[in-house]
C-alpha cells in the first residue's frame, strides 16, 4: 500500500505448438507486461522472433478497413449520445455484447459475413449522396428560373444553335458600373445586351451571331458574371419548367428522407455488432503483434517480461495448464536499477485518488507511493479551505449523480467524480465545525444557531490560523519523515542526516528560542542553552552541506511552513463573500415586499457564483500544498507504467475465468 506493487521478472519457455493458445490466455488475462527481447535480453542471448504469417494480419487489416468504412457512415446517423444532464438524470447501463469464443478463421469469416450483409449499407448511401447531387442540382435550377419567370421566351434558346449564341446570366448591383462599362466596349449591331434590375440583383441576357460567341463567353469567365446554364432537356418558358422541377425537388427530399431513415435504422441494427467485430479483429491482431517480441530457438518460443509477485502463481497455474507442464517458467524479484514498470497498490476505496497523484508524477518502483498520506491529507484542506457544508451538501450531491450517471462508462470520469463525492463529504463534516452554511444564512434569515461548531474562521481567525501553522507543521514534517525513511532505506545515511535529520533539531531549538524571545513561558537556563546550540550546530550543518544556499534552505522551510496560512485566507474568503451576499439579498428585500423574490434570485445566484469560485481555488490551493511543500520533501516522481498485454473491451465483455 505504501510502495508500488511489487513485481518479478519473468522468463517463460514454451513449445511452439502452443504459442497461439498461450498467447490468448495471457492476453485474455492480462497479468504478464511483455518486454521486446529484440532490445531486452536475458544474460546477452539474442532469439530471433518466431514466423507469423504475415497473410494473416493483412487479412485483418483488410477486414478491420471494409468495418471502418461502413462505421464511418453509421456513425453519422447513428442516434446522439445522451448528455451530461440526461445521463445524469436518467442514467443507463451500456449494452455489451458477448466476447466472441469461436476460433480465429471462424472469426474471420463471422466478419466477411457481417461485411457483406452491410454492403446494402454502402449501396444506400451512395444512392443518398447521388439523390443529394440531385436534389442540389434541382434546387439550383428553382433558383435560376425564378430569376427567369418574368421573361416569356423559349429557354431552348439557351442552348447551342447553328447561326447564334445566346447566354443568360446576373450581377451583383454592386457591379453594375463594370457591367455597364462592358457592354459600352462590346455592345454593337451583332451583340444584343439585355438588363434589368432585381432587387439586389441584375438580370443579364446576351444574344449575338456565332461569329462573336467567343466575346460573350468571355463574360461568362468573369468574375462578378454568374452565368445561368440548364440542361439541353429543358423546353418552354421558366414558368412552364418551374412547376416541373419544384415537383422534382419535392420527390428528391422525400427520397432523401426515406434514404436518411434506413441509415439511422441501420445504424441501429449494425453498429453496436460490427464496433464488437472490429474489436475482436483488434485482439487477434495485437496477439499476432504481441509475438514479435518474443524470441525463438528450433521448436522453442521465449517469452520476458514483469508480473505483479502476488500473481505469480495464477500466471504459473495458467501456463500449466495451457502447456500441460510443457514449459517452463523462471521467476525472481525485479532489480530496481532496471526500469521496472510501476502499477500502484492502493486498496479499492483509495484507488482513485492515484488520478491525482500521476497527475504530478507516478512514483518510481523503489519509492514511497504518496497516495496513501495524499488522500486524506488533500481532504482535509479542502474542507477547511471551503469550511461550508452547505457548499459541501451540493458538491456531494453533484459527485454522486456523476458518480452513477456517466461515471459508470467512463472510468476516469468514475475517479473524479468519486473524488468529488469525498471532497462534499468531507465539506460538510469541516463546514459544520466551522459553522457555514452558505455563510450565515442560518442565523440571519432562520434564526438557527448551526450545531457543533468548534471554530469560526470570521469570529475566531487567530485561532484557525494557528491551527493552521499547526497543521502544517505536521504536514511538512510528514513529508521530511518519509523523506528520511528513503534516505535510510537506500543506505544514504549522510544525506539522511543533512537533509532530513537536521530539521528534528533545528524545528525545536527555534520554537524554543521562539518562546523565550516573546516571553510566552519561562523556561530553565539549560534548555535555552541547548536549543541555542541546537540551533548554531542546525545552521552550520546546512551551511557546509550546501554552501552559501543554506540561507534559502532555512527561508524556503520558512516560506513553505507559513504557506499554509491560506487555509485560513480561503476559509475567510468562502465566508465573507457568502455573509456579503447574504447580507445584500436582505438590503434588497428590504426595500419593498415586491423586491423578495430578486433577492431570492440574488441570493441563489451569488452562492453558486461563490461555490464554483471557492471550489476552484480550494482544489488548486489543496493540491499545491501537496506538490510543493509537502512532496518536494521526499518525492520526486518519474516512474513507468505498468501496461499488462491485457484485452482493453469497450463494447464487448469476457469473464474468461467463467468460460474456463
Amino acid at each position: 500500500m505504501f510502495y508500488p506493487a511489487r513485481m518479478s521478472n519473468v522468463f517463460i519457455g514454451i513449445h511452439q505448438r502452443w504459442l497461439g493458445e498461450l498467447t490468448t490466455a495471457l492476453h485474455q488475462h492480462g497479468e504478464l507486461e511483455v518486454m521486446d527481447l529484440r532490445t531486452v535480453s536475458r544474460k546477452e542471448i539474442s532469439f530471433p522472433p518466431p514466423g507469423v504469417a504475415r497473410e494473416k494480419i493483412d487479412s485483418i487489416i483488410n477486414l478491420q478497413f471494409k468495418i471502418d468504412r461502413v462505421l464511418e457512415i453509421l456513425q453519422i446517423y447513428k442516434p446522439d449520445e445522451p448528455g451530461l444532464l440526461s445521463s445524469i438524470i436518467k442514467p443507463e447501463e451500456r449494452e455489451y455484447i458477448p466476447a466472441y469464443r469461436g476460433s480465429h478463421d471462424d472469426l474471420l469469416s463471422e466478419a466477411e459475413k457481417k461485411i457483406q450483409e452491410s454492403e446494402i449499407i454502402l449501396d444506400t448511401y451512395e444512392e443518398l449522396k447521388m439523390v443529394r447531387d440531385l436534389s442540389r442540382t434541382c434546387e439550383g435550377h428553382i433558383l435560376d428560373l425564378e430569376r427567369l419567370k418574368e421573361i416569356k421566351i423559349d429557354l431552348a434558346f439557351l442552348n447551342p444553335a447553328p447561326f447564334t449564341f445566346c447566354i443568360a446570366g446576373y450581377v451583383p448591383v454592386k457591379f453594375a458600373k463594370l457591367l455597364e462599362e462592358w457592354s459600352v466596349d462590346n455592345q454593337n449591331d451583332e451583340i444584343l445586351i439585355f438588363s434589368e434590375n432585381r432587387n439586389d440583383e441584375i438580370l443579364v441576357f446576351c444574344i449575338s451571331t456565332i461569329e462573336y460567341a467567343a466575346i460573350l463567353t468571355e463574360l461568362s469567365h468573369i468574375t462578378w458574371f454568374t452565368r445561368i446554364v440548364f440542361p439541353d432537356t429543358f423546353f418552354g418558358t421558366a414558368e412552364e419548367i418551374l412547376e416541373k422541377q419544384q415537383g422534382y425537388f419535392k420527390e428528391f427530399l422525400a427520397k432523401e428522407d426515406e434514404l436518411t431513415k434506413k441509415l439511422q435504422e441501420f445504424s441501429l441494427s449494425y453498429c453496436t455488432t460490427l464496433q464488437a467485430l472490429r474489436e475482436e479483429l483488434s485482439f487477434r491482431r495485437e496477439r499476432f503483434d504481441i509475438s514479435r517480441k518474443f524470441g525463438s530457438s528450433r521448436n522453442a518460443v521465449y517469452m520476458r517480461g514483469y508480473v505483479r509477485q502476488k500473481d505469480e502463481k495464477t500466471l504459473k497455474a495458467l501456463l500449466r495448464s495451457i502447456t500441460q507442464d510443457e514449459c517452463f517458467i523462471q521467476t525472481e524479484p525485479a532489480d530496481p536499477q532496471d526500469n521496472v514498470p510501476v502499477r500502484y497498490d492502493n486498496p479499492s476505496w483509495l484507488k482513485p485518488f492515484e488520478l491525482l497523484t500521476t497527475t504530478f508524477s507516478r512514483p518510481r518502483y523503489n519509492e514511497i507511493d504518496p497516495t496513501p498520506f495524499f488522500a486524506p491529507a488533500y481532504l482535509l484542506f479542502f474542507g477547511l479551505m471551503l469550511g461550508d457544508a452547505g457548499y459541501g451538501i451540493i458538491i456531494a450531491l453533484a459527485g454522486w449523480l456523476l458518480y452513477r450517471g456517466p461515471g459508470k462508462n467512463d472510468p476516469s470520469f468514475r475517479d473524479m467524480s468519486y473524488i468529488l463525492l469525498c471532497s462534499g463529504i468531507a465539506d460538510i463534516i469541516l463546514g459544520t465545525l466551522q459553522g457555514g452554511w452558505f455563510g450565515d444564512m442560518l442565523p440571519r434569515f432562520f434564526n438557527i444557531q448551526p450545531p457543533f461548531v468548534l471554530i469560526e474562521p470570521l469570529n475566531s481567525p487567530i485561532l484557525l490560523f494557528q491551527v493552521a501553522l499547526i497543521i502544517g507543521t505536521v504536514h511538512i514534517n510528514l513529508g521530511i519523515i518519509l523523506g528520511l525513511i528513503e534516505n535510510i532505506r537506500a543506505r544514504m545515511f549522510k544525506m539522511a542526516f543533512q537533509e532530513q535529520g537536521i530539521w528534528f533539531i533545528l524545528q525545536p531549538a527555534a520554537a524554543v528560542l521562539l518562546v523565550q524571545f516573546f516571553g510566552w513561558m519561562a523556561l530553565p537556563s539549560h534548555v535555552t542553552t541547548m536549543a541555542t546550540a541546537g540551533a548554531i550546530i542546525g545552521v552550520a550543518v546546512l551551511f557546509i552541506s550546501k554552501g552559501p544556499m543554506g540561507f534559502f534552505s532555512l527561508t524556503g522551510f520558512l516560506g513553505d511552513w507559513l504557506s499554509y496560512v491560506r487555509i485560513l485566507a480561503l476559509a475567510l474568503a468562502t465566508g465573507g463573500i457568502a455573509m456579503t451576499i447574504n447580507i445584500l439579498s436582505e438590503m434588497i428585500a428590504s426595500v419593498h415586499p415586491f423586491m423578495i423574490i430578486p433577492a431570492i434570485i440574488f441570493c441563489i445566484a451569488g452562492q453558486l457564483f461563490n461555490l464554483a469560485i471557492q471550489t476552484l481555488g480550494s482544489v488548486i490551493h489543496a493540491l499545491r500544498l501537496h506538490y510543493i511543500e509537502f512532496f518536494g520533501r521526499f518525492y520526486s516522481g518519474g516512474g513507468r507504467e505498468f501496461v499488462p498485454f491485457r484485452e482493453n473491451r469497450v463494447y464487448t465483455h469476457a469473464n474468461w475465468e467463467e468460460m474456463l
